[in-house]
């Protein structure tokens, strides 16, 4: 039984690695390489081709048929899936997504680089604090990658530092972003439901923080 229960650990372990993201202020990048994805168009129309995610601007960026990065504008799709993960464009940034009873109602996921612990006071990732006021790195810092070549960029990915990344979360209702905390919920859905709101949450133990967890507000939402 005990060995069951290592394997399991093991196991979830393993998944939660593959999950996180391994970012450098040279490749700010969801995946360590662009991956093959398929891009949802507004005409419902779809496209394949090697996609990644920026992480600064949540830009979808692709490789094209001479091997270089380009930006996909935003107003001309409504999806991306890459593998198992989808993606949809919410307020302006291009987050992950985990559904919920219908295409405007669901989770959402902004990951994004920590800006502000790439510059804490204690220097940036090990970075010496005397040395880390004149190495201040802002967005502006960051590259775009849009017309440089991909394979130049990918051999260089890790020249840079590495980069913490931080996520935020969204619950999407009928279409409308609402951060992901108690406050927020309980303001979006209005005074007149707070009282069976808080029955509800004595029943159900919401992680504000865990895409699965949130998804039960939908039951609620549906009550």
């Amino acid at each position: 039984m005990k060995r069951i229960f290592l394997l399991i650990a093991c196991w979830a372990m393993a998944l939660t690695a593959q999950a996180q993201i391994e970012a450098y202020t040279t490749w700010p990048y969801y995946y360590p390489d662009f991956q093959e994805g398929t891009m949802t168009l507004n005409n419902g129309q779809t496209r394949k081709m090697p996609i990644n995610i920026h992480l600064l601007k949540g830009d979808l960026h692709f490789i094209d048929g001479k091997g270089m990065i380009q930006m996909a504008p935003a107003g001309q799709f409504s999806a991306v899936q890459i593998g198992e993960d989808v993606f949809r464009r919410v307020g302006g940034y291009l987050m992950k997504v985990t559904p919920g009873p219908d295409e405007k109602n669901y989770v959402a996921v902004r990951s994004t680089i920590d800006m502000s612990a790439l510059n804490e006071t204690g220097g940036a990732y090990g970075t010496p604090a005397t040395t880390a006021s004149t190495q201040r790195i802002t967005s502006v810092d960051l590259p775009g990658f849009v017309n440089t070549s991909h394979m130049e960029q990918f051999q260089n990915r890790e020249s840079g530092k590495k980069v913490k990344i931080k996520n935020e979360y969204f619950v999407v209702i009928d279409g409308n972003a609402v951060k992901a905390t108690k406050k927020d919920f309980s303001d979006a859905i209005g005074s007149e439901r707070a009282a069976a709101f808080k029955q509800f949450l004595k029943k159900n133990k919401i992680n504000w923080k865990n895409e699965e967890s949130l998804v039960k507000l939908f039951d609620f939402l549906a009550e």
